[in-house]
């Protein structure tokens, strides 16, 4: 026994160091990887290691949503960035750029979470999109 360290007879056990590095490293990666068309569970269980029960138990637990639904909406508010930002480019430009293969489905998605179609949302945005409003 080593003079400098105390005699410590009882140390509780924690898993949550693990729990917070797979939680930590599952949402760096959707965050970094959502525009990647070809983003699945099975490219994050091959990528990360993690399975994918625990996959969803952190998304649900976390963000209350499934990983399809977590996923477009990552897509779909950088989608309301760009096109307010970027007045240029076309709604299948954006869509394709986010990571959507499909602009009418983007325009969908797009419509029933922004309650307007991804076109007139554009014309009538005048302010950069911060997705989250401060006052």
């Amino acid at each position: 026994m080593k003079e400098d360290m105390p005699l410590i007879a009882y140390q509780k056990l924690s898993i949550s160091p693990q729990v917070d590095k797979t939680k930590r490293s599952l949402l760096l990666f959707l965050a970094q990887e959502y525009a990647d068309p070809e983003i699945s569970l099975d490219i994050i269980v091959e990528r990360l290691g993690i399975n994918k029960s625990k996959i969803n138990t952190i998304l649900k637990d976390e963000l209350g949503m499934t990983f399809t639904a977590y996923i477009n909406k990552l897509r779909l508010t950088e989608a309301a960035r760009l096109l307010s930002e970027y007045p240029d480019e076309t709604i299948s430009q954006i869509a394709y750029r986010v990571g959507f293969n499909n602009a009418s489905y983007f325009n969908k998605l797009f419509k029933e979470t922004y309650g307007c179609s991804p076109k007139y949302f554009k014309s009538s945005s005048t302010q950069p999109f911060s997705g989250d409003e401060q006052s």
